[in-house]
């Protein structure tokens, strides 16, 4: 899936040549012309990053870039301010706000491509941990129960904690099946290993051919396990998978939809799970690490 990008300006003209190009570089690009407008979308479509003027009509960008520094599901949303406003002051301004970058107009394709690929790579470093509070060294070896609202973008936070794991050079493996969300998220994304997720798969086949190395595993889902099979198998078949999973050097999740089952299953995976994290309408809502 490619990056998303989300342009606020007033300018018809400005707009359009970013958007223009910007997917000429293959990134999805949306676009807004007043504050509210980029408070909505971000809010709604979680940007990978987001280019924001300062004068915009109702609120302007400066006062943007602190609601979403401030709110917990966009916080982590990387935030260059996009202005024809250059001085020493105006990028203090910027910084104060909350802000990840300083922009100036008029820009060039070149410079503006540039920009944005710096942002992006820097902000996969630690894009995932971000949103639980946390540096990327305190997720080092754990494994973690994912709960997820599936009318969310849910896919998205899967996709940041892969690339997060590939920037600190682990390998990666995403266990998905095929058409699901989480694998169209990570369409062609090479630092990741994506393996269907079918009844005969070992986990433990898979192991022997990593044994060596950090590594960042994604099981999607043991929803769909239990759906398929009963809570049971779901049940035995984690404990199982943590106990091959114990290595300190492996990372993991295991995405859950709780919506989808009996309260005493869910309750019953989640005992076996010392580190859990919630992802709803709001964002990342309940953190839990040991």
């Amino acid at each position: 899936m490619p990056d998303r990008i989300l342009v606020v300006d007033d300018e018809p003209d400005i707009l359009g040549a970013a958007k223009m190009i910007l997917e000429g570089e293959a990134y999805q690009v949306s676009t807004g012309s007043t504050g509210e407008e980029a408070l909505q979308k971000a809010d709604a479509e979680i940007p990978d990053l987001v280019l924001l003027d300062v004068v915009l009509p109702g609120k302007s960008g400066l006062e943007v870039c602190k609601l979403l520094k401030t709110q917990a599901k966009t916080r982590h949303i990387p935030v260059v301010i996009f202005t024809v406003l250059g001085r020493d002051v105006d990028k203090r301004l910027s910084g104060e706000a909350g802000a990840d970058g300083h922009f100036t107009k008029p820009f060039t394709p070149e410079d503006l491509s540039s920009e944005v690929k710096r942002q992006l790579e820097k902000a996969r470093g630690s894009k995932f941990s971000k949103q639980l509070g946390l540096e990327h060294i305190q997720l080092k070896g754990k494994k973690l129960l994912l709960e997820f609202d599936p009318s969310t973008p849910y896919e998205g936070l899967v996709r940041d904690f892969a690339l997060e794991s590939a920037h600190h050079n682990e390998e990666v493996i995403v266990l998905t099946k095929k058409g699901g969300t989480v694998r169209q998220a990570l369409e062609g994304e090479k630092s990741a290993e994506i393996i269907d997720l079918t009844p005969d798969l070992m986990l433990s086949s898979i192991l022997e051919r990593h044994r060596e190395g950090s590594l960042s595993l994604v099981y999607d889902s043991l929803t769909d396990l239990a759906l398929s099979a009963d809570s049971q198998s779901a049940y035995r078949f984690t404990q199982n998978s943590l106990r091959l999973l114990s290595d300190p050097r492996i990372t993991a999740i295991f995405l859950l939809n709780p919506s989808a089952h009996e309260p005493r299953e869910v309750s019953s995976l989640r005992g076996l799970f010392s580190n859990q994290v919630a992802y709803g309408k709001q964002g990342t809502t309940t953190v839990r690490i040991a």
